[in-house]
């Protein structure tokens, strides 16, 4: 009993503290939500059961994106952007504590049928990658985005 009570205090600080950390490091990381005014094109993406349509997506550097993002499947679908060390992290989470709150800014949650929006500034050149992190989905529903160098 003794060992346990220790163990479980790790595990909540640790899981707050990855959460804040993995939050602010992947913002700066990948860019930063964008203002509707700068908005330069809208790019589609429909999550289905098995997959994103497209997989992959091509934007340049210093770019706003407005993503319009349909869940066309039967089930829930999440939409996260990161690096896939940084997903995969994410998808373990959710793995061991699928009931917890998330609030990553780069993160849609979307019911069957549902369509939502954001906006994002795409800062810096490279390969961002993006999932569902739902258990069971990882896997299979994943894409990437390559901003190119301006």
């Amino acid at each position: 009993m003794n060992r346990i009570i220790p163990l479980v205090i790790l595990v909540l600080f640790s899981t707050e503290s990855y959460s804040a950390a993995n939050h602010s490091n992947l913002e700066s990381d990948i860019g930063r939500p964008g203002d509707s005014d700068k908005v330069s094109r809208i790019i589609k993406l429909t999550q289905v059961d098995n997959m994103f349509l497209p997989a992959e997506v091509e934007v340049s550097e210093g770019e706003t994106i407005q993503f319009v993002v349909k869940n066309g499947g039967n089930h829930k679908h999440e939409m996260l952007m990161g690096s896939m060390a940084e997903l995969k992290k994410i998808a373990k989470m959710r793995r061991m504590y699928p009931d917890k709150g998330h609030s990553e800014t780069q993160l849609l949650q979307l019911e069957p049928g549902e369509q939502k929006e954001f906006i994002w500034h795409f800062t810096r050149a490279g390969i961002i990658d993006f999932a569902c992190p739902l258990p069971g989905h990882f896997k299979k529903m994943r894409g990437k985005i390559f901003v190119e160098k301006k």
